[in-house]
């Protein structure tokens, strides 16, 4: 190779180097290149080798104005558990990784993780936790192994994603900006940050922070597969719900809300009406006592109202959490005021939503198995269920709101009850599902189901 050749070569390989570091997104804010104010630290906050100790009563700030105009932004950070990191007491709350939740003006969000055997009752652990303008959007994946894991909340158009060494883990509703800064550590919990009472003791082994990069910019995690479908979960005061992104306004929205019982059957629901519709999905329905549902701010009418302004909806397939509040829990429930209450209710989804066709899907009972015996109901337990499913039939009829009998259905399939005697195994939820789907295509609008009918 000549010599003017390769001088040529090594200049514009130099050239292509300088414009790819040219091109390259520049943090707005960096762990170990940017102050840290000790005015805005708590406890010990110490940088060796590039990483941060936190125990969970000490945190330091980062302005916001680090995050630009909070419409596209990054948070990039790694974190780590010691290997003997057990648990921190349930009353002291998790660990904060990132927050700028403003409380006052329900904005910003909270990056939380909750440690292995934090919850002594089985249910949350080694858990990573999301909150979005103050209100609790859902547990995500928690460290995997024991080395750093690399966590990013990627923010674009205010939607936020979340993403664990690459693999996104959850994707939430709009985050309002806020005006606080991020604060760095510290304590958390679902809904307000656990009040320093200056008895807090730090955990006996810290967890490490390093390669903590902010951007005022949204930057997805390289090798991302944007194929991935995932659902959006969106929360809001008195609700927590999951929302596909819409591709194609054209097709229908279905809504199903119920409680641990639709978790077994919706993913039927989905499978059915996908390529057809957008099924989104809402655990809860809302409590049916008299606190809950009078007046037009109750509780049950602003969570109603938050949850229905993600739709509009053309059919919602509703049980108002019907095992949790006919279970003879004292105040759930009261018998003499539920008839008024349910009206209610029913009337302000007609008055909120005209043009969406509700479906109300019937309680199932509770059932009772010995070894050697078949599946029976338990009476006892479901004595209540079948007194208020009466109620409510009477209130469904008198507004023209269809039903789905789930209760006549699992009378007659007691063989695939789970073991716990509320809860119904797959093939049972798959029937679940059918019934559902056939009075749902009864409701949806014409034109619709002409396109669904064409793709079978």
């Amino acid at each position: 190779m000549n010599f003017g050749l390769k001088r040529f070569l090594t200049a514009f390989s130099l050239g292509m180097t300088g414009l790819a570091a040219a091109q390259a997104p520049v943090p707005t804010w960096e762990l170990g290149k940017d102050f840290i104010d000790t005015a805005l630290t708590k406890g010990k906050i110490e940088l060796v080798d590039g990483v941060i100790k936190l125990d969970g009563t000490n945190s330091f700030d980062i302005p916001v104005s680090a995050l630009g105009d909070q419409n596209d932004y990054t948070i990039e950070l790694e974190f780590k558990r010691p290997a003997n990191f057990k648990n921190l007491p349930r009353m002291e709350g998790a660990l904060r990784l990132v927050s700028n939740r403003d409380s006052k003006a329900h904005s910003g969000l909270s990056l939380i993780y909750f440690p292995p055997a934090w919850d002594l009752n089985g249910g949350v652990s080694n858990k990573a936790g999301i909150e979005v303008n103050c209100y609790w959007s859902g547990e995500c994946g928690g460290l995997d192994g024991e080395a750093f894991n690399k966590y990013s909340i990627v923010v674009k158009n205010k939607l936020a994603a979340i993403y664990r060494n690459g693999l996104l883990l959850a994707m939430t509703g709009e985050v309002n900006p806020s005006r606080l800064p991020l604060t760095i550590g510290g304590k958390g919990w679902r809904g307000e940050f656990v009040p320093d009472s200056g008895n807090g003791k730090p955990v006996p082994e810290p967890y490490e922070l390093r390669s903590l990069k902010i951007y005022d910019k949204a930057l997805s995690p390289t090798g991302y597969d944007r194929s991935a479908e995932m659902m959006r979960n969106c929360a809001g005061e008195g609700y927590s719900m999951q929302r596909v992104d819409i591709k194609d306004p054209a097709l229908p929205r279905i809504l199903v809300i119920g409680d641990s019982i639709s978790m077994g059957y919706r993913g039927f629901i989905t499978k059915h009406f996908k390529g057809k519709a957008y099924v989104d999905y809402w655990v809860g329905g809302g409590w049916l006592d008299p606190d809950s549902v009078k007046g037009e701010n109750s509780k049950v009418k602003k969570s109603w109202s938050g949850v229905l302004s993600n739709g509009p909806y053309d059919v919602v397939s509703w049980n108002a959490m019907t095992l949790h509040m006919w279970n003879g829990i004292p105040g759930r429930c009261p018998e003499d005021s539920y008839p008024a209450n349910m009206a209610e209710v029913v009337e302000y989804l007609k008055k909120i939503a005209p043009d969406t066709k509700f479906i109300w899907i019937r309680c199932t009972p509770c059932t009772t198995s010995a070894d050697g015996k078949p599946v029976v109901i338990n009476m006892t337990r479901t004595e209540r269920i079948i007194k208020f499913n009466k109620l409510t039939d009477e209130i469904m009829i008198k507004y023209g709101i269809p039903e789905v009998d789930l209760y006549a259905l699992c009378e007659k399939n007691l063989d695939k009850a789970s073991k716990d005697g509320v809860h119904w195994e797959s093939a049972a939820s798959s029937l679940m599902a059918d019934e559902i789907i056939k009075e749902i295509e009864k409701s949806l609008p014409e034109k619709h189901m002409e396109n669904i009918n064409k793709q079978k």
